[in-house]
């Protein structure tokens, strides 16, 4: 499998499908009226050599050696015109994937004007009917605005309208940023009683002493490190539903898989969950991200050919969650739900937990406090009908497995 598909000419030949407007049958998508000798060709040359892209994140996170999420794109409300922004634009590929929640899905329209993020996002989700309605719409255009004829401040940040469900990012040809768009889109337009969580899904421990558990915990905290160790031990019998992301519903307490077909993960967990990948998978089951810098960096990875049997798509009750830190060996977890909380929304502030995620979740878009107050909410609604434990990674990756198996089985 390989994405190495070439990007839309510099000329912008207008090369295209008649993918149709969501809600507004017969009005085709496409780049730019014209041609080659259309605006966006002399915008095209105006623009080159402008400014950092937005994936040029992932460099400038490791280099200042602060979260790969601080390193973004801000994300803004762009009022009533957003639409009519994109109105005169075609783009010739447009994608509907099919992304499951508990009793449910949410339909996502992937819009773009390059063929290898559409093609992985294609490869990364279950497709959605032809037909489907979307409830929401990403266009991941990888050219900065002037190029398409727009005003360049549409550059600088990642565009979201609530009212129309819509989200739009200029100048990125990377599917990491796209992927957390994708994710804050979800968390934006799901229901109350869904909540989206930054962490691995699983079931530990067999018959009566089965436990659905959440491992969540800002990046780089230890996640998979300790989903690494459960699954070198077959005797805690471990299935994983979600590598990295999924929902919960608040009212009933059950998580599904959210149907990826192919997993988009760091080269480096890959190994950490299955040393011996690259000399036992088939060709098949993975391919490198090409759109990254660093081409080794990440790959899209068939779910069986990391976990294994231990994969499943089933249900599961969510009675536990694990919450992952890198503290002081003498620190002491929150005692009190409201501490819990401050702990999980402190957003890098200096506080209880150290970390730079609100919620854990670097992808949240959290433009206004009504976000901030919902997703306050929803924690609190998650931790009150929960057994939450603080697991502190201060030592050996062999201590926190036994810290995780106490506090989960004990």
């Amino acid at each position: 499998m390989t994405f190495e598909v070439e990007c839309i000419d510099r000329t912008y030949v207008n090369v295209y499908q008649p993918w149709l407007w969501p809600g507004s049958p017969g009005r085709v998508l496409g780049l730019l009226p014209g041609g080659p000798k259309a605006r966006g060709m002399t915008a095209e040359r105006r623009c080159r050599a402008r400014g950092p892209r937005p994936d040029d994140a992932g460099e400038r996170s490791e280099a200042m050696s602060v979260s790969y999420y601080d390193a973004l794109l801000p994300v803004r409300e762009p009022g009533a015109g957003l639409r009519g922004v994109l109105a005169g634009l075609r783009f010739p590929y447009r994608t509907l994937a099919s992304i499951c929640v508990p009793a449910g899905r949410i339909v996502l329209a992937f819009v773009s004007d390059n063929a290898r993020l559409s093609g992985m996002f294609a490869a990364n989700w279950a497709p959605a009917e032809a037909d489907a309605e979307p409830d929401a719409t990403l266009y991941a255009l990888t050219r900065p605005a002037c190029c398409y004829g727009l005003d360049a401040q549409w550059d600088g940040a990642r565009w979201w309208s609530q009212a129309q469900k819509m989200m739009v990012v200029f100048g990125s040809g990377s599917y990491r940023l796209a992927k957390v768009c994708i994710r804050g889109i979800c968390s934006a337009v799901s229901g109350d009683d869904i909540l989206f969580v930054h962490g691995c899904a699983l079931r530990v421990g067999a018959g009566g002493d089965r436990r659905g558990v959440v491992i969540t915990g800002s990046s780089g905290a230890g996640k998979t490190t300790l989903v690494a160790g459960l699954l070198r031990h077959p005797e805690y019998s471990v299935a994983v539903l979600n590598d990295d992301w999924g929902a919960i519903s608040l009212s009933r307490g059950d998580s599904v898989s959210t149907g990826e077909r192919m997993l988009h993960m760091k080269t480096g967990s890959v190994l950490a969950l299955r040393p011996s990948f690259f000399t036992s998978a088939r060709a098949s089951s993975y391919s490198r991200d090409l759109s990254e810098r660093d081409r080794a960096a990440r790959i899209l990875v068939s779910p069986e050919s990391v976990y294994g049997t231990a994969w499943s798509t089933s249900a599961t009750m969510v009675e536990h969650v694990a919450v992952v830190v890198r503290e002081p060996a003498d620190w002491l977890p929150p005692s009190r739900e409201g501490e819990a909380i401050r702990a999980l929304e402190s957003e890098g502030e200096v506080g209880l937990v150290h970390h730079h995620e609100a919620f854990f979740n670097g992808s949240l878009i959290l433009t206004t406090e009504a976000d901030k107050l919902r997703e306050e909410q929803h924690y609190r609604q998650l931790l009150g009908r929960t057994t939450v434990s603080w697991i502190n990674n201060c030592g050996t990756a062999e201590a926190l497995l036994d810290n995780f198996i106490s506090a989960v089985m004990g």
